[in-house]
């Protein structure tokens, strides 16, 4: 008697283990349910991917090389199937990507070389490929047309110029970029430029020697303020980043970057900068990247990719978060969250998490739309100011930058 009590016992344990697993799956369904909801009424637009990039290193911009429409078969036809990547068409519709702040980038080899034909180079690809996927992407350059793009089911292209370097220290050029539809600059990749540092000297003992942002540097803010072009300060040094926010009357955004409070990336933001960027209304787009989740080459879980839009939440609020997730530019990604076919599973996960729909709106475009809106608000008020002319004095931009260099 015994014996069979014993065994009823057993019987009911394990039913309720089953049902227990039964209820969990099926939350995870209607959370994944919510989350494809959520996503078809609100624009998901990422404010940072390297596809152009991509492109280059992989089909040196060869059109007739690749199908944007399935990245990995135009790999595989080129015997490159071990080469990664993130992002083409079909997965953008899958992953519910509805715009995209594409990423126009040189590497640091080309500072004070080339740059600036590698980064025009760059913006052609992007222009090339929009026209002739026209059916899929728009250009858009002004925040009043991001939902109209959406609204015609149009995939949301916007231009973010990554590598300060690309300017070469000139004012005019800066100009230049923004007249072909660039909005955003991130002040420096991890390379120093004459009026700026980057990340890398973080990692100095000595590091507030190097300083932060010049007087020039200064001025580049004010003209990138006045023309209404968004601030990155994605890769730029700790002391960059709050000479910047000090600078800098416009909401500036941090394009790709995660919390440095859990890991200690100096690629990722300080606790002291997440505050002031509360102050100045902008905004922080967490990146994806392996490296900036988890320190020591773990491989990030679900849960350790949500406590970075957590962190942010619980210290300056949802107010202030989106997604960058570096698609393409990065060698390793989160399994749970590998390429642009997978947001569905990250606002699932959000919802788990008892993230409502209006915060889900928030940091899918609703909050990278109202920093936009608030540079061109501001840009608008500076109307009646003439471009800065001024030109960075010689000294400061040392024999790397002279050299190749006929005038000022």
């Amino acid at each position: 008697m015994i014996k069979n009590k014993s065994f009823l016992v057993l019987i009911a344990l394990s039913f309720l283990e089953v049902f227990d697993f039964l209820v969990i799956i099926g939350q995870k369904e209607r959370n994944l349910e919510e989350a494809n909801e959520i996503l078809d009424k609100y624009p998901l637009i990422d404010g940072h991917n390297d596809l152009p990039h991509m492109i280059r290193t992989n089909f040196e911009n060869q059109f007739d090389q690749f199908d944007l429409n399935d990245m990995k078969e135009s790999l595989k036809k080129l015997n490159k199937s071990n080469i990664i990547t993130h992002t083409d068409i079909k997965r953008m519709k899958e992953g519910k990507l509805r715009g995209q702040f594409w990423a126009i980038y040189a590497s640091c080899e080309s500072n004070a070389k080339d740059a600036i034909r590698r980064h025009l180079e760059q913006i052609d690809v992007v222009y090339r490929y929009i026209e002739q996927y026209s059916d899929f992407f728009k250009l858009v350059t002004k925040s009043e047309d991001i939902m109209k793009a959406f609204k015609e089911k149009k995939f949301i292209s916007l231009l973010g110029l990554e590598s300060g370097h690309a300017i070469d220290s000139s004012l005019a050029i800066l100009r230049m970029f923004y007249a072909l539809g660039v909005r955003y600059m991130t002040l420096t990749h991890n390379c120093n430029v004459p009026w700026a540092t980057n990340n890398l000297v973080d990692r100095l003992s000595n590091a507030s020697a190097y300083g932060g942002l010049t007087q020039f540097g200064r001025k580049v803010i004010r003209e990138m303020n006045r023309l209404g072009m968004m601030v990155d300060l994605s890769h730029v040094s700790h002391q960059t980043m709050l000479d910047a926010l000090e600078e800098s009357k416009a909401p500036v955004i941090f394009s790709h970057s995660s919390v440095y409070a859990l890991c200690n990336h100096t690629r990722n933001v300080r606790d002291d900068v997440l505050l002031k960027l509360k102050e100045n209304n902008g905004i922080i787009m967490i990146n994806l990247y392996n490296g900036f989740i988890k320190p020591n080459n773990e491989i990030p879980t679900m849960d350790d990719i949500i406590a970075h839009f957590n962190y942010v939440k619980n210290l300056i609020g949802v107010d202030y978060i989106g997604i960058g997730a570096d698609f393409d530019g990065v060698s390793s990604t989160p399994p749970d969250v590998e390429d642009v076919s997978k947001y569905p599973e990250l606002f699932a996960a959000l919802r788990e998490n008892k993230w409502t729909e209006k915060e889900l709106a928030q940091i899918a475009s609703q909050n990278i739309i109202r920093v936009l809106t608030d540079n061109e608000i501001y840009a608008k008020s500076q109307e009646h100011l003439e471009p800065i002319d001024d030109i960075i004095d010689q000294k400061d931009l040392g024999d790397l930058y002279s050299e190749c260099r006929t005038s000022f």
